[in-house]
């Protein structure tokens, strides 16, 4: 299963490299996440105890062998003393073959504890990709706040010039002044709402929250998806369909389980025992035993035929949930990949509004230079530039998260990370 492809790029990966690096990319912060995280360890312990449950002995299909002994003494004017050893050996040569497809329902349920463990881990990778991209969002808008504070301060030092020299009056001194104590208030909030994400990053990556990160953040191209590709592959690979599906499977095999129970039962049962009796002096004695016993309920109650109709029905409601989960697994896709179109589209625009924001703040800025622009034309250009980029900045990671969204539900979330 994909999950221990993972499992296997961790070892790949190692601790020590993790530690090594300058910073945390996408990459790390997943390897480190599903080295650390407790879900991650919940979910492979869960998938071991499914698999350890599907075995043969497990499910009724091996024989069972026990040994039994026992020494007494009896104080009489005889003095007995005896002991006894025996082995038995049992067996159902057949039972409706309910042993056999309880050996199935045991695999399919092996096989949904892997699958199972395989959604937890992509859930838990879901979690670490939003949260990174919100820590490079906010780690953006960081950068974004530190250089407006700066161009506030350029302008404040520059009027102050200019003030100290005449060529302007005390007013745009203060003017220059009000504008850069809020453009540092909005770095303070901006840096308090990137460290916070730091924290829940740390958590999310099972470290303490008090962890330094230096974010690299992801610069990777958007990749070109076909939504009818992506449907085929949802249908052969996504985790929630496929338990479904395993689902279905088991309850046709409760189903004949339960028809089996109609059938008479056939036993083998072997057993070799000694004796040994000291009375007045030794008695002892072996014996080999064997036999066959065959079993069957000609009336009970009508529990047969109501397990039956039950399990016709456990069976319905799994075709019904399977059909249910095939119809919500197509709507959330169309929905995943109309919401992954309109953000790559947003995104388009956000860079050519950045673009025309840039160029006419820089533009403005050399006429405000020059005294050709007043003071309030110039911070407008400022604004809208700082607010261009961080509107392309929550546009690409929009699209991004849209983009993972799509991956997850095709089932192909691990094959970016498994290259």
């Amino acid at each position: 299963m994909k999950y221990r492809i993972i499992i296997a790029m961790i070892l790949l990966c190692g601790t020590s490299q993790l530690r090594a690096q300058q910073g945390l990319t996408l990459e790390s912060s997943i390897a480190i996440a599903l080295e650390n995280n407790l879900n991650v360890k919940i979910a492979k312990n869960q998938a071991e105890i499914a698999d350890n449950n599907a075995t043969k002995g497990n499910a009724g299909l091996l024989p069972i062998l026990s040994a039994n002994g026992a020494s007494n003494y009896s104080e009489h004017s005889t003095n007995e003393v005896s002991s006894s050893a025996s082995v038995n050996v049992s067996y159902n040569l057949f039972n409706g073959l309910k042993a056999r497809y309880n050996y199935k329902i045991l695999n399919l349920r092996k096989e949904q504890g892997e699958l199972n463990a395989r959604f937890s881990i992509e859930n838990i990778i879901t979690n670490v990709v939003s949260e990174f991209y919100q820590l490079s969002k906010s780690y953006d808008d960081l950068s974004v706040a530190i250089e407006n504070m700066e161009i506030s301060r350029d302008r404040l030092n520059r009027n102050q010039s200019k003030y100290e020299f005449g060529n302007i009056n005390k007013l745009e001194v203060l003017n220059a002044k009000v504008d850069f104590n809020r453009d540092s208030s909005n770095y303070l909030q901006t840096e308090q709402i990137y460290q916070e994400t730091v924290r829940e990053m740390n958590i999310l990556l099972g470290r303490k929250a008090d962890t330094e990160i230096q974010v690299i953040p992801d610069k990777s191209d958007f990749r070109l998806l076909d939504l009818e590709k992506l449907k085929s592959q949802a249908l052969k690979e996504n985790a929630e369909y496929l338990i479904k599906e395993s689902e279905l499977k088991e309850n046709e095999f409760v189903l004949r389980q339960s028809k089996s129970a109609q059938l008479p039962s056939l036993s083998f049962n072997s057993a070799y025992s000694y004796a040994d009796q000291k009375v007045m002096g030794t008695n002892s004695h072996t014996q080999l035993t064997g036999g066959l016993n065959m079993s069957f309920t000609i009336f009970d109650g009508k529990q047969k035929k109501r397990n039956i109709v039950n399990a016709k029905i456990e069976k319905q409601n799994a075709a019904f949930e399977y059909e249910n989960k095939l119809l919500e697994l197509e709507k959330d896709l169309l929905n995943a990949y109309t919401d992954y179109q309109y953000n790559l589209r947003t995104l388009h625009l956000e860079e050519d509004a950045l673009d025309a924001a840039r160029l006419n703040f820089d533009q403005t800025k050399a006429y405000y230079q020059l005294g050709q622009v007043s003071a309030t034309t110039f911070r407008d250009a400022q604004l809208n530039w700082m607010e261009a980029k961080n509107n392309k900045a929550a546009a690409r990671y929009n699209a991004k998260l849209s983009e993972i969204k799509m991956l997850k539900l095709s089932g192909s979330l691990l094959e970016p990370f498994n290259n």
